[in-house]
């Protein structure tokens, strides 16, 4: 009988797949090989144009939102993109991330930069975020400050209640911004179908400050589809960031098709809470000059 209990233990585990038959991982696993790329070398920039759609006052409004990606000496004693001389300096290579996005109301438009940075060399490790808001109404600034012992958020706003001040962070390899998850998920080599547990933080693109609440989401690499944008057509992972079960389901669930082969550039990305982007144009060039 001993056999016959092993072999259908074995039969039923290939049939419910590994996130039947395996354990979940704790923490989201990102590996090196998309970061450091030797096309990250060339001394210009990913440049992604996305249409958006987000609801402000709530409407859903359609805008554009532009990603650029590209590589750069950080200094981490300065906290600031490092220019020569280097020599003496605690230097870092980064990657950094800006999404930038003008969405216009009835009364004033809201415009929203924010800068991810995180290590090339492991992209799930977050260096610093700083991002800003500005509308009619004021400005917000907010910046995670990884290099002055434990992480935390640090924030000035127009908001009454939210004028100065910090909130602590607990970031890590189980703790992750979602701000931070498209560079660590174009990093990331996910094994299909089986969940990868981490906390994710709120996205910190608001205009407000709010104390950050970390909440139990699940990566889940669901398979390749085709999936037709602005852009063009395009083979794509589709991976699942969800709220564990049974725990705070208001928060939003999100799904990302990023590019299979190639660049794993982010072909398209939904929120459940009404947020997407659809690429419409990709190139690299160096866009600070003209």
């Amino acid at each position: 009988m001993a056999p016959f209990i092993g072999w259908l233990l074995l039969a039923l585990g290939m049939a419910l797949g590994p996130a039947a038959g395996q354990a979940s991982p704790e923490g989201l696993r990102v590996e090196g090989a998309w970061s450091r790329d030797a096309v990250w070398d060339d001394g210009q920039a990913e440049v992604a144009h996305y249409d958006s759609r987000r609801r402000v006052y709530a409407v859903e409004r359609a805008f554009e939102t532009v990603i650029i990606t590209v590589k750069e000496d950080f200094d981490r004693g300065r906290a600031v993109k490092a220019d020569p001389p280097y020599a003496g300096r605690d230097l870092v290579t980064v990657l950094k991330m800006n999404v930038l996005s003008r969405i216009q109301t009835e009364n004033y438009p809201y415009n929203y930069m924010t800068s991810v940075f995180v290590k090339r060399e492991d992209p799930g490790v977050l260096v610093k975020l700083a991002g800003s808001s500005q509308e009619w109404c004021g400005t917000t600034f907010k910046e995670v400050v990884t290099w002055d012992g434990m992480p935390y958020l640090l924030f000035h706003s127009y908001f009454d209640g939210q004028g100065d001040g910090r909130h602590p962070l607990a970031l890590g390899r189980e703790s992750l911004l979602e701000d931070q998850l498209l560079p660590a998920l174009r990093g990331a080599r996910l094994q299909q179908g089986l969940p990868y547990r981490f906390n994710l933080y709120d996205s910190l693109i608001t205009n407000s400050v709010r104390p950050p609440a970390a909440h139990a989401v699940s990566a889940t690499f669901v398979g390749a589809e085709d999936v037709t944008v602005p852009a063009g057509s395009f083979r794509a992972e589709r991976i699942e960031v969800k709220p564990e079960a049974g725990r705070l389901r208001d928060r939003p669930s999100l799904v990302y098709w990023i590019e299979q082969g190639g660049m794993r550039a982010l072909v398209k990305w939904e929120a459940s809470d009404g947020r997407s982007l659809a690429l419409k144009a990709i190139a690299r060039r160096n866009y600070w000059s003209g």
